[in-house]
């Protein structure tokens, strides 16, 4: 019972959507379609366009900045960056086996941390984690060589201690809290934890990760090392 110009934003991209859907086309482009919207009407429209997807069977070109979007949505993902496409390949793909950094922190939330380490002899030294050596099998530049080394924030564990990490803040979930640290280089790191309890700000923890969960990549290029 209203104009165009009576809607909200997000009413009118709905509107926009249906109107799109009625003309039955072979082929939709969705310019940020929900950008708009309030945080629970975009999670719920989110799940309205997959079931779309899924009962028109139509080729949808989604086009987004939100990876949560573009993981839950896609089959395929392009990863664009200044016009260049940096990777393709299905959401699980490029967040398993990201080509180079831009991608490993596009894909996953929290995004992947970084941090300096060193190449060794088969092995890498992490300096923020007490210049503890991580053995790989990736192929390394000579020793001594600054590498990049990216770790997920859910890969991360941590224990109180007296030295170590020091705890800036704790964002709490309720089942799931992210804790920000500083580490004793300065670097900053966000780990992901369950349940409820979680280390207060200013508290000290030894943070430790599973050598199988570091990414490594070059510092100037910006590729992966493999």
């Amino acid at each position: 019972k209203r104009k165009p110009k009576a809607l909200s934003g997000g009413q009118r991209q709905r509107v926009a959507i249906g109107r799109a859907i009625v003309r039955g086309p072979e082929v939709f482009l969705f310019d940020e379609p929900l950008s708009n919207l309030d945080a629970e009407l975009r999670v719920d429209m989110r799940v309205e366009i997959a079931r779309l997807h899924k009962d028109i069977g139509a080729t949808m070109i989604y086009v987004t900045h939100d990876q949560v979007e573009a993981m839950t949505l896609a089959d395929k993902i392009v990863v664009l960056r200044a016009g260049h496409i940096e990777q393709v390949g299905s959401p699980m793909e490029l967040y398993a086996n990201p080509d180079n950094k831009f991608v490993a922190g596009f894909i996953g939330s929290p995004s992947m941390n970084f941090v300096e380490g060193l190449a060794s002899s088969g092995a890498v030294v992490v300096p923020a984690f007490g210049n503890k050596a991580f053995k790989t099998d990736v192929a390394l530049p000579s020793e001594g060589t600054p590498v990049t080394v990216g770790i997920r924030p859910q890969d991360i564990t941590i224990a109180a201690s007296e030295t170590g990490a020091e705890v800036d803040l704790t964002e709490q979930l309720g089942g799931v809290a992210y804790t920000y640290l500083i580490c004793p280089t300065g670097e900053r790191v966000v780990v992901e934890t369950k349940g409820i309890e979680a280390p207060a700000s200013g508290a000290r923890v030894l943070p430790s990760l599973a050598e199988d969960a570091l990414f490594l990549f070059d510092p100037e290029t910006e590729k992966r090392l493999r």
